[in-house]
Formats: C-alpha cells, structure tokens, sequence
C-alpha cells in the first residue's frame, strides 16, 4: 500500500494542509511552506525510532499575526490505499483487516488519526484511532497494536546528508564494546552483499568493464554512506574506506551512471534486491534502528542537491530510484525537477490561512499539452516552477526588454519572485492552464496584430475561469508589434539612428523598423532601448509597461492592498 494523503490541522507551523502523495513525491516551495513541520508531522506518526506520537505544547499552531495563543486542538491523519484493489485481502495485510474501509471506489483505503488537546494548565492529551468512511473513530480494542503493524511495514525513514546529523561517535573507527558489536556484524554483511552486487554485475550479460564496475561500486558505497545514513561510512571495508577521497572521482560517478542503466535494464531484479539489502543495512547504522524483513520504507529524502554537482545529482536520483519504495523528496534544485515526471511535482504555497497544494492531475493536459509543458518548463526552464507569477511574453525581444526596464522602475523580478516566459514556441493555452493547476500566478503581453488578438482572447477566458478583472492579468500593446510600440512611445530616435535613416527623411515607419532590425537584430535593438532608457530615467518607460510592472508585481506578492 502507499501513503496517499496527508492532512494536518494546527501543527507547528502548519495552520492547514491537505496533501497528496505518489509512489514519488517532489515538493517544492518557499522557505516557510511549512517543510519542516510536515515531515516532523510524518516523522512523528510513523517513524520506528520515535516515541508513540507524544506532543508538547510548542507543538501546536500559532499564527503570527493573532494575540490569542496558540490553537487548542490539532490533528494529523494518515490515509493509506493498497496499490491494487483487492490488495488488502493479501496475508501481508491480515493483521490490518479489521482497517480496511472503502471511500466509494474501487480501493480500500486505512485511515489513522492522532490528535491532541492544549488545556488551559499547559497539559496534553493525545489520541491515536482509526476512522470508518465517515470519519467517526472504528470500536477497536487496543489502537496501538494496528499502529505498531503499520510502523512494522511502512516506517518513515529521512535521509539527508550526513553533515546536518548528530553524530555519537568522534569520527574514529568504533571498537566492539557492549552493543556496539551489531553495528560491526552490519559492516561485514554491507561487504558482503557488495561482493554479491559485483558479481551479480559481473555476470551479467551487458556487464561493464572491471575498471568501470569498480569505480561505481565505489562511488555507490561513498554516495549512499556519506549522504543517505548517519553512520553508514562505518559499514564500509575500513581498509579500503581510508584510501577513499572525500568526493568521487569524476569517472566513478560516470561509472555509477553505467551501473544504474545496468540494474535499471529488464530481468535485473536479483541485482536491485542486492542493492536494496545494502540500502537496508546502511538505514539501520542509524540509532540502531532494525528494519522488519518485510518492510517497505517511505523514504523522506530532504534537499539532496544540498552537496552534489548537478551532474552527481543525477547520478543520485539515477540510483534511487531503483528502489521501488515511496519517496517524498524536499528540493531546491532545478536540476533536480527536470529529472522528475511533471505530475510528481507539487508546489505548496502558504496562504493566509492555510498551506495550499497545487499540481498537476492526470487529466489536466492532454498528451500534446503535457509534452509541450515538459519540454518548455520542466526541461528547459526548470527554475520557473518556483516563481510566484509568471510574465508570460511573445518571444525574444520583450524576454530582453521586460527585466531590464522592470529593473529601472524599481521592480526587481528576481526577488519579487517573477519569471518572464516566453510562449510563442509552447502556445499559451498550455502555459496557463498549466500555472492555474500549479497555483502560479500570471500575466500576459501581446501584440496588437491578428495572432496578438486571438493570444489575447485565450488570455481573457483564462482569466474568466479565475473571476479576475482582464486588466489584472492582460496587456495589449496599441501597436502591431513592440518595435512598432516603442518606435511610436520615444524611442524613434534610437531606430532611425541604428537604421542609418535620418529622423527628417520621409520613410514609413515599418521599413525604418525593418532596416534596423537587418542592421542589428531584435535582441540588440531590445538592449539597446533598454540602455537609451537607463540615460533617459524612469519617465522615458512607456507607462502602458510601467503600469504592466505594477501590476504584474502586485501580483507576485499575493494581491496585498
């Protein structure tokens, strides 16, 4: 089964949220989403080391802008559905059975609920009960057996890099005192099954060379123990663990890119269970923490770009996802995105009163729509996928004017959170269907010529859908193009001059245009009525862009006023 929905109420720095989750899960979001309190929120119900869901105080919500304390009540509920129906009925649920409850489809579905009361003395009181179809707690005996069967079999388990971990040991090899002696029997297993990997590699019909199947295996045994497990490193052969560099060597990580093709190949699972016993073993250096041998982990893995090259981060996400667990991954990274499918990635946003989540459902772009938003966003403009609002523009020229003259006004696109996107090559359909499922704000310029006037149209029945004002989220140019717009708005000079056509001759304004762009190109007559502006200050800005920066920047701080 997986974890499929996530909903949280008054916890921590979460006032609100309803998730869904995948087999693999990409989060996105700004610095106070609330990332920290919802993976506390998952570490707290369901990791093995943590103790039965115990609050504090400092545990409930407290908004920022009340005077009132903090809420009395919070809750976390965990909605489980097994991967396939009739799934449940399976030996490896017979302990969940009395569970199991249907939601009106074809699968059945665990829901587990903690809560826990704020009274007035500062006291807590926790509750952990599951609930039937209509949310009232199911009349089961003891609760704690069935939470203690769901830790068993799908444990929560975080993973990040090992600088940001408490260590308990200094760094040096660990002796075999009194309970340490288990640590070194995993060290001499993790060995063991990388011999077994190698071999199985070896064996293989599509193996690599023994140069390269080294390399790798050494670059896996550093990148799994330095980044994915506390005290993983004590599981590598010691005698070899000192000849190992902080970093792989470049040709490692290459090497540990052929391997995952290997494994990732058809009739490789004898290989991939070998490297997900040495996953299992590294995960249980940490605390001493003994995984169930049937348990299937949910893995949180936090900010993984945090000290990997891009190109080592692909290599990383290459070797993860081997593991068919389910994931839900933390990131900042760009590179990263491009990696993952476009329905795994979900944006959260924090609202006034809530942190909302936003992504794409799988019905939402049609096949056509879907490959064009892969192609313009997820793979050539990653970091777009982060912006509160998009400025969504014809093509080059106004990518190169919009920045820099926003700048002169006063608005900084960068820090405001605003991406200039240019749609000519995508359509703009997909695009703004794609930001209103994403929860990304947008607005658009067009020219004022035929193709600019159908733009238009699709611009106004997006914002129909929104109920929002056309001026919030469209501006026309009076021109049939923006050199015809700035030609017409100060900037006749500048064309004349970079056409070699004196202003006093007479010469329809299209040809002077024409000339100037033979002359230079698009682009550079762009930079150069950006640079003619910068001498000329703020007021030589057509105001039509001046108050098109406005509002595009009122948007990107969420409306305030």
């Amino acid at each position: 089964m997986i974890l499929e929905r996530v909903e949280i109420l008054g916890f921590r720095g979460i006032n609100r949220l309803s998730l869904s989750l995948t087999n693999n899960t990409v989060l996105i979001g700004e610095n106070a989403w609330g990332k920290s309190s919802l993976l506390d929120a998952l570490t707290l119900t369901l990791s093995p080391q943590a103790p039965a869901a115990q609050f504090i105080p400092g545990d409930f919500y407290h908004s920022p802008d009340s005077e009132d304390g903090p809420v009395r009540h919070l809750q976390i509920i965990l909605i489980f559905r097994e991967n396939r129906p009739g799934r449940s009925r399976s030996r490896r649920f017979r302990d969940l059975a009395p569970l199991w409850c249907s939601n009106g489809d074809e699968y059945q579905r665990i829901n587990y609920r903690v809560s826990a009361d704020l009274a007035d003395d500062n006291t807590v009181s926790s509750q952990r009960t599951f609930l039937d179809e209509q949310g009232e707690s199911l009349p089961l005996g003891d609760a704690d057996t069935f939470i203690r069967e769901i830790i068993r079999l799908y444990p929560v388990l975080r993973l990040r890099d090992a600088r940001f971990m408490h260590k308990r040991n200094t760094g040096n090899v660990p002796v075999c005192a009194e309970g340490e002696c288990d640590t070194q029997d995993r060290a001499e297993a993790f060995n063991s099954q990388m011999a077994e990997l190698t071999q199985a590699l070896v064996n293989n019909p599509h193996a690599l060379s023994d140069d390269d199947l080294q390399d790798g295996l050494d670059a896996m045994k550093q990148l799994l123990s330095h980044y994915f497990a506390e005290e993983g490193e004590y599981l590598l052969d010691r005698r070899k663990a000192k000849r190992m560099n902080i970093e792989p060597r470049q040709r490692a990580w290459q090497a540990l890119e052929g391997i995952n093709r290997v494994v990732a190949g058809p009739n490789q699972r004898s290989v991939r269970l070998i490297i997900l016993a040495m996953f299992s073993a590294l995960l249980q250096s940490n605390s001493g923490l003994k995984l169930d041998p049937y348990a299937r982990p949910i893995i949180i893995v936090e900010d993984p770009e945090t000290r990997l090259h891009p190109i080592m981060l692909s290599v990383a996400w290459g070797l993860l996802s081997l593991f068919s667990l389910q994931r839900i991954t933390t990131t900042n990274s760009g590179e990263l995105l491009s990696l993952v499918p476009i329905h795994d990635i979900c944006r959260l946003v924090r609202q006034s009163n809530r942190v909302a989540a936003y992504r794409l459902g799988e019905n939402h772009l049609s096949p056509e729509e879907l490959r064009r938003i892969s192609f313009h966003i997820r793979i050539n403009r990653p970091s777009a996928l982060f912006a509160r609002c998009w400025l969504l523009v014809e093509g080059e020229t106004e990518i190169w004017l919009m920045n820099d003259l926003a700048r002169q006004c006063h608005y900084y696109f960068e820090t405001e959170g605003i991406k200039v996107v240019e749609f000519a090559q995508c359509g703009l359909k997909p695009l703004l269907k794609f930001a209103n499922k994403m929860g990304i704000e947008w607005h658009t310029l067009v020219d004022g010529d035929e193709a600019g006037k159908k733009y238009a149209a699709t611009a106004t029945h997006f914002s129909s859908e929104l109920n929002d004002v056309e001026q919030d989220r469209l501006t026309r140019l009076p021109a049939p193009d923006m050199e015809h717009f700035l030609y017409r708005n100060g900037f006749s000079g500048l064309y004349h001059q970079v056409a070699g056509v004196p202003e006093d001759v007479r010469m329809p304004v299209r040809r002077v245009i024409i000339k100037a762009i033979h002359r230079a190109s698009k682009p550079d007559l762009a930079i150069a009525v950006a640079n003619n502006a910068a001498g000329r200050g703020v007021e030589s800005i057509p105001l039509l862009l001046r108050q098109m920066f406005s509002r595009v920047a009122w948007l990107a701080r969420g409306r305030a006023n």
